[in-house]
C-alpha cells in the first residue's frame, strides 16, 4: 500500500466534492461494491486535503482482499518522502492538512500526526525498514540453519506480521508482542506457544545486530510460559527381526535403531552416503542438519551391513518420496508408520539408543559424538572420542 503522487479522485458533486474510486474487478466480490464514494468536503481544496486518508484507506482494503502487505500508519508516514514532492511547498501544505483530516477520521494519533509532519517539513528523518524476506535472508546468512527451522521462521513472521496490523518488522513493538503472546496462549498449547515465540525471538536477535537502536521485543516473553512437560513412558521395542511392514518403512527405521540418527539425517540419505564401515550424515541440496554438529561418521551396525548393501549400487537421494515440498521437512509420514511397525515413533527410537548408551556407562562426550547434539560444556573436542570406541558403541544398540 503507498500514497499517490498525485490523488486524482476529487470528483465535483452537486453539493461540493467527493472523493471516488473505483474498486478493482478482482477485489468486487471481496469489498462487496464496486465504487467508493464518500463527501470530499465544500471547497476542491478540503476535497484533495482529505484525498491521501481516502487513498490510504481503499489501498490498505484492496492489500487486505488480495492478501497482499499491509501497512500500518508509521510505515505510510516513513514513506511520505518516497510517496510525494515534498520540494512542493503547495503538496506539503496539503499534506499537512490531510494529516489534519486524518486525526479527526482516526486514521491517525495526534501523536503520529506529530511525527507525520516532521518528516514532512524535513525536520525527522524516515525510518528505514526492513521486509520479512530480508530479515530471514540475514538470519538464514548468519546462521546457518537447517530448512525446517527456515519454514519455522517464515511461518511465525508472516502471522505475527498478520496480527499485528504492520508489514515489516521493524515497524512492530513490544505492545504488538506482548499482545501476540496472548493470542498465542488463548489458542495454543504453552509449548506450542513458546516454540513460535521462539522462532521469533531468535529473528529479532539478528534484527537487533543490523539496527543497533532496535529493541528486541520479544526477550523475555517465553520466561512466565509454562511448559507441559510429559512422563516418558517406557516402552518395549521388539528386535527389528520381528518387525513388518512396507519395505521402505522397515529399512529406514531399522537404520534408526541402530544408528540413534534422526528421522531426517536418514530419510534425506543419498546413496553415496553409505561407505563399507560407516554412514555419513552430512548435508546434501536437498537435506541440511539441524546444527553444525550434526555432521558427523556413524559406525556401520553389524546387522546393518548386508541390509545396506543393495543401496550403494544406486545414485542420488535414497528415498526422495520422503520429502514433503510444503513443510521443507524429511520423513513426517514415517511418524505412524513407525508406530504401527515398532510401537514408538524415530524419536522414541532415538532416546532408546541414548538410554542404551547411558545405561552402559558411555560418557558423554561419546553419546554427544554419536547422536550428533551439540556439546554444552566448551572444552568439549569430538576428537577425542576414538573410532574404535564409536565402533563398539553401536555395537551395543
Amino acid at each position: 500500500m503507498a500514497f499517490r503522487k498525485h490523488p486524482t479522485y476529487v470528483r465535483k458533486a452537486r453539493n461540493g466534492y467527493q472523493l471516488q474510486r473505483g474498486v478493482p474487478k478482482d477485489v468486487q466480490p471481496i469489498i462487496g461494491k464496486a465504487l467508493w464514494s464518500e463527501p470530499g468536503g465544500a471547497t476542491y481544496r478540503e476535497a484533495h486535503a482529505r484525498s491521501p486518508g481516502f487513498v490510504a484507506r481503499t489501498d490498505r482494503d484492496i492489500a487486505v482482499a488480495r492478501g497482499q502487505l499491509v501497512l500500518s500508519p508509521e510505515e505510510l508516514i516513513d514513506a511520505l518522502p518516497k510517496a510525494y514532492d515534498l520540494n512542493d511547498p503547495e503538496m506539503v501544505a496539503l499534506l499537512e492538512e490531510g494529516a489534519d483530516v486524518a486525526v479527526q477520521e482516526r486514521w491517525l494519533t495526534a501523536q503520529q500526526r506529530q511525527r507525520y509532519v516532521r518528516v514532512l517539513v524535513g525536520e525527522e528523518e524516515p525510518r528505514s525498514h526492513l521486509t520479512a524476506e530480508e530479515l530471514i535472508q540475514k538470519a538464514k546468512t548468519l546462521k546457518c540453519p537447517a530448512e525446517r527451522t527456515v519454514a519455522g521462521w517464515s511461518k511465525a513472521l508472516s502471522d505475527f506480521l498478520g496480527f499485528s496490523g504492520v508489514g515489516h518488522p521493524t515497524a512492530a513493538t513490544r505492545e504488538h508482542a506482548v499482545a501476540y503472546r496472548s493470542h498465542l496462549l488463548e489458542r495454543v498449547k504453552p509449548n506450542t506457544a513458546k516454540t513460535t515465540l521462539a522462532y521469533l525471538g531468535g529473528l529479532w536477535s539478528v534484527l537487533n545486530e543490523i539496527y543497533s537502536d532496535q529493541s528486541h521485543i520479544f526477550q523475555g516473553l517465553t520466561k512466565r510460559i509454562k511448559v507441559i512437560k510429559t512422563r516418558k513412558v517406557e516402552v518395549h521395542i521388539e528386535d527389528p527381526d520381528s518387525w513388518q511392514g512396507n519395505q521402505n518403512h522397515l529399512l529406514i527405521l531399522k537404520i534408526l535403531y541402530f544408528t540413534g540418527a534422526r528421522l531426517a539425517e536418514i530419510a534425506g540419505l543419498m546413496a553415496e552416503d553409505l561407505l563399507e564401515d560407516r554412514i555419513l550424515i552430512r548435508p546434501n541440496e536437498k537435506r541440511s542438519l539441524k546444527t553444525d554438529a550434526s555432521e558427523r561418521e556413524i559406525p556401520l551396525h553389524p546387522r546393518l551391513k548386508e541390509l545396506v548393501s543393495p543401496l550403494r549400487g544406486q545414485q542420488g537421494l535414497l528415498w526422495p518420496s520422503q520429502f514433503q515440498q510444503a513443510t521443507s521437512r524429511w520423513g513426517v509420514n514415517l511418524s505412524k508408520p513407525a508406530k504401527l511397525i515398532t510401537g514408538v515413533s524415530p524419536k522414541g527410537l532415538r532416546d532408546r539408543a541414548a538410554t542404551v548408551l547411558r545405561g552402559a556407562g558411555k560418557n558423554e562426550a561419546l553419546v554427544v559424538r554419536l547422536l550428533g547434539h551439540t556439546p554444552n560444556w566448551i572444552s568439549s573436542e569430538y576428537g577425542a572420542v576414538p573410532w574404535s570406541e564409536l565402533v563398539k558403541a553401536v555395537e551395543l544398540l
